[in-house]
Parts: C-alpha cells; structure tokens; sequence
C-alpha cells in the first residue's frame, strides 16, 4: 500500500513538473517542441482584410525559434500584413531570403526598420547579396594595341566587391548545406532551368519527430532538386511549405510531379503556395485529400 501510494505521489509530481515546464515556456514565448508557419503574404487565401500581393512571406515557429522566411513582394503590403497579424518583427530570431527576386525580398526594409541587427542569410551569388568580386580570367586578358584607359582596373588583378542593396547589414551567405540552429537546416541548390538559369535558392529543412518540415520560397531550382538535396540531411521528408513552382509546368508534369511527392518522397502532408498554381493544387488535393493544408494568405499551418 505505502508502495503504490509512494508511486502516486511520484506521478503527481512529475505531471506537476511538466505542467511547470510547459507553463514556463510559454511564460518566455516558447514552446517546448513542434510549431507552426503564418502565411503573412500570398496572392490567394480565405477573404480577410490582409492585403494580397504577388510573392511569397511565412513566419516559422519552432522549438521557440521565431523565423521569417522571405519577405513579400510590397513594401506596403508586408508591413500592413505584419501588423494585422501582430507579428513582433524585433523578436525573429533570424531572417532568410530564400533568392535575389524583389516578390521574396521587398518587405526587408520593412524588417530592418523594426530590427536593423537582425541576422539575414541568403543564398551565395555574386553581387545579390554582396559579395566580394574576383575578376575572371577573361577580364584580365592581355590584347595588342588596347589603350590603358580602356583597360579593366588597370591591367590589374582587382580586389573589388559588389555592394547588396541593404548595405552593412548581417547577411551571411549560404554556400552549401548548414545547420544554423539544432535541427534547423538551410539548404542551396541552383537553378539549371531556362530562364532562371545560375539562380541560386535557399531552402529551409526543420527535423521534427515525423521528419523534415522543408520551407521553399519559389523552387526555381525544381522542387523534385530541393528535395532530392534535402534528403542527404535525412530521407524521411514529412511536409513541404511554400512555392512550388508549378504554375507553368505541363499538366503531365504536374501530375507526375505530385504523384512523386507521394509515391516517391513519401510526403505526409502538403502546403502549398505561391507559384505552385490552380490546376497543382487542384491534383494534390486529389492525392493527399485532407493531408493538402491549404496555405493561402494569414493561414496557419500546425508543424508537429
């Protein structure tokens, strides 16, 4: 009897210990595991009074880390957003410009007006984001006859930079794939598809219990690259959140592609926006029924 009662009491305490814990989190803005993503702008949604526009802007929350990932593509529209969601722009942890195009990047002087120090990554590419400029070969070529003042830097090897457009601010430049917090990886592929040829995309991959929630913002790159250089963190892809870029793409293509989300990537869940376009989001729900979140301005998407 002493035993059991001694069991009970033990498990009361431990139930009051996590209620603790969870109590305290939440007293520091945290939460002990899981998170969701706000769609803060996007050209489609439930009808609200927040402002639509073309481009793409979602607040990440996870583990108690507050990520903005990407940031619209009007200065107007994403402040408005912002505040109507009540979003405390000094309180993100980090920002990330998933690529150089102004639908993802216009709002960020919005943010630096709010958190001028926050921390910004973004994909490596020459010049977008500032970079230092190392002349090519072809520039340094020698020619018969050519005048010196028709001569790039002199004749000499140059030690230039190019500036970004929010110079002297904390952007740090994504090379490769990097685990910039616990569990919280930011991933970069390039575009080898006409058009966008040579751009240079990040993409965000959270581990969570159910596998990697991954955030894309427009997936010039090919989402089906995206993922394929997601896997190398870890095979089991649980959730996809973001643009797709299927808007343009065939219907077989399209077709083709969701199929491969389920069949090949074993994609639990679908949250799609953006640029993934009518007739994609038409065939995800056909494959994934309840399991496609719609993610359309000022919707919330629960991450476990």
């Amino acid at each position: 009897m002493k035993k059991l009662l001694s069991l009970s009491v033990m498990a009361i305490i431990s139930l009051i210990s996590l209620s603790f814990i969870y109590e305290l989190a939440a007293a520091n803005g945290k939460e002990p595991s899981g998170g969701k993503v706000t769609i803060i702008y996007d050209a489609f949604g439930k009808p609200s009074d927040l402002e639509r526009g073309w481009g793409y802007s979602a607040l990440v929350e996870y583990d108690g880390k507050r990520i903005l990932f990407d940031t619209g593509g009007r200065y107007e529209g994403f402040k408005e957003n912002v505040n109507k969601l009540k979003i405390d722009l000094t309180k993100i942890d980090f920002v990330v410009l998933s690529h150089r195009h102004g639908d993802h990047t216009s709002g960020l002087a919005y943010v630096l007006e709010k958190n001028p120090n926050v921390v910004i990554y973004a994909p490596l590419e020459t010049g977008s984001f500032g970079t230092p400029f190392s002349a090519p070969q072809a520039l340094q070529r020698q020619v018969d006859l050519l005048p010196e003042d028709l001569q790039y830097f002199d004749g000499k090897v140059s030690k230039d930079s190019i500036d970004s457009p929010w110079k002297n601010k904390n952007i740090t430049r994504i090379i490769d794939t990097t685990e910039v917090l616990p569990n919280i990886f930011l991933v970069r592929t390039v575009s080898d598809v006409k058009g966008t040829l040579e751009l240079a995309e990040v993409s965000m991959a959270i581990k969570t219990p159910k596998g990697l929630a991954v955030i894309v913002g427009c997936s010039h790159p090919g989402i089906e690259k995206i993922l394929t250089k997601v896997s190398e963190i870890s095979p089991n892809i649980y959730t996809i959140a973001g643009g797709l870029h299927l808007v343009d793409k065939s219907d077989e293509v399209v077709k083709q592609t969701v199929t491969n989300f389920k069949d090949k990537w074993k994609l639990q869940r679908v949250a799609a926006g953006h640029c993934t376009g009518h007739f994609a989001q038409v065939e995800l729900t056909k494959i994934f029924g309840d399991k496609h979140d719609h993610s359309g301005l000022g919707e919330l998407i629960t991450l476990p």
